[in-house]
């Protein structure tokens, strides 16, 4: 496969944040192109990852009942009151906050939302006029919305901008691997997160050598 383009890397960007949205019909029905599933899979095989991770993606959609499996999966996962609690939002894997003159005494805390992190992110769709989905209002460092904007950034932006945003406020993916592979899941799920993790792995490689200040995705 040859090196992906920009428009290919907006396309999965896109792609990767609706496998981590709630799940509804439209995602599954993605699921069910042959099209894609071939994608996926060069994809995979090109990064390196598991030759089974593309089945282990799309092999159940065509079952009567994948939705509402992936529907209850995603609330024991993501959900706010019960099951794992493995968070989707970037703020919940990094100190609160880095302002040293902070009084707050969870200051430096991790597992919150709304940091620096949220905050940093509000300021950049309020430069850009970026509208903030009702349902992300108190987390819009969350990671849909951060590969949605991934997605924006390689139809627009510059390599350094990019190579820049995913060292900025995607290194913590890692973090939300781990995370997934303590709570026993579902194997769409954890094979949604090896395919970003994945990609961004790819992406920082391609960039290696690149002198714009990169934290590299390990």
């Amino acid at each position: 496969m040859n090196v992906m383009t920009n428009g290919e890397k907006e396309q999965f960007c896109a792609f990767a944040a609706s496998l981590l949205a709630p799940p509804d019909v439209a995602m599954v029905d993605d699921l069910r192109q042959e099209e894609l599933r071939s994608l996926i899979e060069a994809y995979a095989r090109e990064w390196g990852g598991d030759r089974q991770l593309p089945s282990a993606l799309t092999k159940e959609a065509g079952k009567k009942d994948f939705l509402s499996t992936l529907q209850e999966e995603y609330a024991r996962l993501f959900g706010q009151w019960e099951g794992e609690k493995i968070s989707l939002v970037e703020s919940a894997y990094k100190p609160w906050t880095t302002d040293k003159e902070c009084g707050m005494v969870f200051a430096a805390s991790t597992g919150l939302v709304m940091g620096d992190y949220a905050l940093h992110m509000l300021e950049i769709y309020r430069q850009l006029s970026l509208k903030v989905p009702e349902e992300f209002r108190s987390m819009p460092d969350h990671l849909v919305l951060e590969l949605d904007f991934l997605a924006l950034l390689y139809k627009f932006a510059s390599s350094a901008q990019i190579e820049r945003f995913i060292g900025d406020h995607l290194d913590w993916v890692p973090e939300l691997k781990e995370a997934m592979e303590k709570a026993n899941p579902h194997p769409f799920y954890r094979n949604a997160v090896e395919l970003i993790h994945l990609f961004l792995q790819n992406e920082a490689k391609n960039e290696k050598g690149n002198d714009h200040g990169q934290k590299k995705i390990h």
